[in-house]
């Protein structure tokens, strides 16, 4: 008796403990843990960031991130709006799902850690720039937050893939990657053959002032490169350096890109200043804004081979003369915005 009872103790002790090791389930059958999951990634500063697994809620803090969450298709997770300054206005005007969502200011630097905690985002991605102060406030209010990189090809193909693996959307990811390495082959094809001594020497300037050039670090110089330029400023490290007038004067472009300019200067502006005279991209009337009037296509993000093809078309017509740039941004932003260039108001 006292053996049956012993192997019928031990019977139902392993019933229960069998019991207690099954996971709860859902009215619908799934599996409330897998639900409930956290993973860990590094993000492109090198932090290790524990995140739910299944995301539905982000916010994207930088033109570059909310550009890449349209790409993937995930902009119905965006708890903000997520584009900013010409582009996100075009977007309020021809999107309505858009337009429903809340602003940010994050151009005016007024993005507090309570307004962005009120939107209750799961994860939000940032610029690898961002202010790391701020960055710290985030975490220390409990929200999650992955860095970013962009000033290399390389490195916004890797935030395009990162982007991908935590939204659960490496597929449209590689979609958006061969798109992008399919129009910068197309201008390689055109542009890689010609010899160092017959490129055209370009000089970028930037936001601050016409003497504020991109520097070989910067994504500007691949995009002069690919193009088929060779940059001026090449030699020069860090980023939107300002250099001398004689320093332009002796470069002696014979194209200069005004890039990310907020309009502050125009073509004729350059036309017009003495300091510019002698200048040959002056002299040939050969100075050019970089597009986009609803967006830089000189910005840090796999969009800017949009930018290349123009820069490439610009310098070299005759070889691109088949190239209808608009048709090609029309195509590109319906593909990966949801609204073609035109229809947004872009202009070139």
């Amino acid at each position: 008796m006292r053996k049956t009872a012993l192997v019928l103790s031990l019977f139902f002790l392993l019933l229960l403990l069998a019991a207690c090791g099954k996971t709860p389930v859902s009215g619908g059958g799934e599996d409330k843990s897998a639900e409930n999951a956290m993973v860990t990634v590094t993000d492109q500063l090198g932090r290790q960031v524990e995140i739910p697994r299944h995301i539905q809620r982000i916010a994207a803090l930088d033109h570059f991130e909310g550009h890449i969450a349209f790409a993937l298709g995930q902009q119905d997770k965006l708890v903000h709006q997520a584009l900013y300054g010409k582009l996100g206005q075009a977007m309020i005007e021809a999107d309505a799902g858009f337009r429903a969502k809340p602003q940010l200011r994050q151009e005016q630097k007024t993005i507090t850690t309570e307004s962005l905690a009120a939107l209750n985002p799961q994860v939000i991605f940032i610029n690898s720039s961002f202010n790391q102060t701020q960055l710290q406030q985030f975490e220390s209010a409990g929200m999650k937050v992955i860095a970013l990189k962009g000033e290399t090809l390389e490195d916004s193909y890797a935030a395009v893939r990162l982007m991908a693996k935590v939204l659960g959307s490496e597929d449209r990811g590689e979609k958006y990657i061969t798109a992008c390495d399919k129009l910068l082959q197309l201008v390689k094809d055109r542009t890689g053959a010609i010899p160092l001594d017959k490129r055209l020497n370009v000089v970028f300037t930037g936001p601050r002032d016409i003497f504020s050039v991109a520097t070989k670090d910067m994504l500007q110089s691949y995009i002069i490169e690919t193009a088929g330029g060779k940059n001026a400023a090449g030699e020069i490290k860090g980023y939107w350096i300002t250099v001398s007038p004689e320093q332009i004067s002796t470069w002696n472009p014979d194209v200069i890109f005004l890039g990310s300019s907020l309009d502050a200067y125009s073509p004729e502006a350059l036309y017009s200043n003495p300091h510019f005279a002698t200048v040959k991209a002056a002299q040939n009337k050969r100075v050019y804004s970089f597009p986009s009037t609803i967006g830089w296509w000189d910005y840090p993000a796999p969009r800017h081979v949009l930018g290349t093809i123009w820069a490439a078309k610009t310098l070299y017509p005759e070889k691109f003369s088949d190239i209808d740039m608009t048709k090609v941004a029309d195509e590109f932003y319906s593909e990966f915005l949801g609204h073609s260039f035109t229809e947004l108001g872009g202009k070139l």
